[in-house]
Parts: structure tokens; C-alpha cells; sequence
């Protein structure tokens, strides 16, 4: 009796939860990771497109308005048919196989390959144009490389899960940064004026060109009563802003968060919470559905 009393409050709070999915003011769409898929929000939460994937641990829009996304292989999937229209298939899958992706302007994706620990850079033809062997990887292990983004300078921003490590290295493989994280580091990006943004499972922390920390967002940042569950993607906004994806999302808590946008003095501008459970990687999206301006720095 007891067990059924608890399905009926779960799901009396779920059927709450569905018709009131953001709470504060959310600007825009949102394109996100779910459970085993891709999803696209509306302002209100409420679902426009979903497409169904593995383990999905990155997803961004692409200048033809189509999603690239990583679900231990890296795809482009038309949201107007829901056709697959490119992909790379992992040669090795063993650990988890692809975990980031990433469309240049030229067409080409660089694709973090986890399983092996590489990062290549692939045309639109499905042909390695360029391969790189970074070192402190096992093979086949879980736990080597996160997100991978290729900079401006043409060097490679790559997280390690294992060492808690965010490095830059040239094309050539050689360390020209390591950032040291207090705990898993899951993704980066490189802001503007050349500090590094982290999301690293229990927070958000923005360190200088010396890879000191100069700002960061916390779990005991929270208001009293929301959970999370880890932080793990994190998209810098233009208006200075972030978003972050959140992975192990307790659903069934009435305050529990899937993703939710902070402000630089911590405040939150609006959360979700929707029937996925793990939703790691988000990029904002404008009202109609198009990039924000500038590079999507996610």
C-alpha cells in the first residue's frame, strides 16, 4: 500500500511538473540532452522536436539548422525529416566511444573520441582529415576525455574526466595549458578575453589566463531547497550569462533541476525540470529557434 501511495505522489508532483516545466523567465528555446535523445524546448518547456540517441553527451545547432550531437558516435539529424544526415561511427567503442562534437565553419567536425583518446577532425565525406593521440588516455577506458572544442588559435581545449583536468595543446600534441579541477571536469570553453570557462560535476569555475580561478558557481550557491544533480555542459551567453546541463537530474523532487541559466552574481534566471533524467549538454537558442549572435561558446 505503502508503494502505491508513493506512485501516486510522484506522479501527481510529475503532472505538475509537466504543466510548469520553467520556473522564471526563460528568452528562448533550448536544445538539450535528455535520457537516450536530443530535445527542443520552447520557452515554456514544453517539447517542439525530440530525436531518439544513445548515451548523448553533447548536442549543438549547426549553420544549416540542423543538430549535431555525440551519443558514443557523432550524427547530424535534419529536425525538419529526422534523417540522419552525417555521422562518424567510433572504430573502438569500447568506454564509451565518441563524447563531444564539434562543426567548424569549413564543414569539418572535430569529434573527442573517449574510447581511444583522440581527437580528429572529420570532413563532410566521413574521412579523418587530421589525428591526434593525446597522452594519459587508457584505451577502452570510461574515464578519459569529456568535451574537445578546436580554438581560434587552432589549438584543442580538451577535458579529462580521470585527471580532473582541463589541457590546450597544439596541433602538434604539445601542453601549452593544464588547468587542474577540484573534481571531474566535464566541459570548457575559451571566453573572449582568454579565461577558461569549466563545468566540473558539482560547479562552474572560470579560471584566468594563469589558470587561476576568478569566479565560480557552486552547488551551496543553489537557493535553500532546489537539487541538482552534476553539473556537466555549460554554455557562455553573450549577455555574460550561463547555462548548464545537469546529469543525474532528481526528477521525482519537486525542486529538483535539468538545466537552469545563472547570472555572474550567482542569481538564477529561470530552471527546469522535465522527465529526463540526464541532461548534460544545452545551447541557448533564440525565440525562433537560431543561434545567438557571435560563436556559441558551449
Amino acid at each position: 500500500m505503502q508503494n502505491i501511495l508513493r506512485l501516486l505522489v510522484v506522479g501527481a508532483a510529475l503532472g505538475t511538473m509537466a504543466d510548469n516545466r520553467v520556473t522564471g523567465q526563460l528568452d528562448g528555446q533550448i536544445l538539450a540532452t535528455g535520457s537516450g535523445r536530443v530535445v527542443m524546448l520552447d520557452g515554456s518547456g514544453n517539447e517542439l522536436w525530440s530525436f531518439k540517441g544513445a548515451n548523448v553527451a553533447d548536442v549543438s545547432l549547426v549553420g544549416s539548422g540542423n543538430v549535431l550531437f555525440a551519443d558514443n558516435d557523432a550524427k547530424e539529424v535534419d529536425p525538419k525529416t529526422s534523417q540522419i544526415v552525417w555521422s562518424y561511427k567510433s572504430e573502438f567503442g569500447k568506454g564509451g566511444g565518441v563524447f563531444s562534437a564539434q562543426r567548424l565553419a569549413n564543414g569539418v567536425t572535430v569529434v573527442g573520441e573517449n574510447s581511444t583518446g583522440r581527437i580528429l577532425e572529420v570532413d563532410q565525406a566521413g574521412k579523418i582529415t587530421f589525428e591526434l593521440q593525446l597522452p594519459d588516455v587508457e584505451r577502452g577506458s570510461h574515464n578519459n576525455l569529456r568535451h574537445c572544442r578546436k580554438l581560434a588559435s587552432g589549438n584543442y581545449l580538451v577535458t579529462y574526466k580521470a585527471l580532473q583536468a582541463v589541457r590546450e595543446y597544439t596541433r602538434a600534441g604539445e601542453l601549452v595549458m593544464e588547468i587542474k579541477t577540484p573534481n571531474a571536469a566535464f566541459s570548457a570553453v575559451r571566453l573572449p578575453r582568454g579565461h577558461t570557462l569549466v563545468g566540473h560535476i558539482n560547479g562552474v569555475t572560470e579560471y584566468d589566463g594563469e589558470s587561476k580561478a576568478v569566479w565560480s558557481f557552486g552547488v551551496s550557491d543553489l537557493p535553500e531547497g532546489l537539487k541538482i544533480g552534476m553539473i556537466c555542459g555549460v554554455h557562455a551567453l553573450p549577455n555574460g550569462n550561463v547555462l548548464c546541463g545537469i546529469y543525474s537530474v532528481p526528477v521525482t523532487e519537486a525542486k529538483g533541476v535539468g538545466l537552469l541559466e545563472i547570472t555572474r552574481d550567482k542569481k538564477i534566471v529561470w530552471r527546469y525540470l522535465g522527465p529526463d533524467k540526464n541532461m548534460m549538454a544545452a545551447q541557448k537558442l533564440s525565440l525562433d529557434g537560431k543561434p545567438l549572435p557571435g560563436e556559441a561558446l558551449r
